[in-house]
């Protein structure tokens, strides 16, 4: 009962989300970083998220720099050893949450830096799922990408996934749009997208 009442109110939030204005997506997208951060200890400017709403599915997007602060964090031990050998190097942890059945494809991601582009060099995936496919609901699936040498991560760049986009920023300072808060409308979106955060991604994260 519980989880037919939480599929009918995710696909609300689904709605909403096509009319969201850019502002209000991207105020969701740093809210969910900040919850992030609290419950794994990971630093909120080595984190993106990205929400995803179109033909294939919706489904959230999270990355996390791969360095010696994320083997401190609480992240499960299961995922600090797959992500050991990363450290280093310029990868990123990137972790899918569909909130339906939705079609994934990894190398539909990409990065834009000072108007130049990059593709993905190399997946490495975490759980077998992480590839060109279906993905199921209230399922996590886990991966590392391996970033071109010439993206210089210490300066923002923009990670798309398709046409959608988000800001990486270890400054702090993105430059996605804002506004002057969320309309009411999306507050109860809000809600919706940190339930699947709390009872899925973020257990996944941390082993419980």
């Amino acid at each position: 009962m519980y989880k037919k009442l939480l599929a009918t109110l995710i696909l609300l939030a689904v709605v909403l989300t096509a009319g969201a204005p850019a502002f209000a997506q991207s105020s969701l997208e740093e809210l969910a970083k900040q919850q992030i951060s609290q419950k794994t200890g990971l630093d909120p400017n080595q984190l993106a998220v990205l929400f995803i709403n179109g033909d294939t599915g919706q489904f959230i997007l999270a990355f996390a720099l791969i360095n010696e602060k994320m083997m401190q964090s609480s992240l499960k031990p299961e995922l600090k050893q797959a992500v050991a050998a990363f450290v280093g190097q310029k990868a990123l942890l990137t972790l899918v949450a569909p909130s339906q059945v939705s079609t994934f494809d990894p190398f539909q991601i990409s990065f834009q830096q000072n108007g130049q582009k990059f593709s993905i060099t190399t997946v490495t995936p975490i759980t077998n799922d992480f590839a060109p496919g279906p993905l199921q609901p209230q399922t996590v699936s886990a991966g590392v990408l391996s970033l071109n040498a010439s993206l210089d991560i210490a300066k923002n760049f923009k990670i798309f996934y398709g046409s959608q986009s988000t800001t990486f920023s270890i400054s702090g300072k993105s430059d996605q749009p804002s506004g002057n808060g969320i309309p009411n409308i999306l507050l109860f979106l809000q809600i919706i997208f940190f339930q699947i955060l709390l009872i899925f991604l973020i257990p996944f994260l941390l082993g419980i």
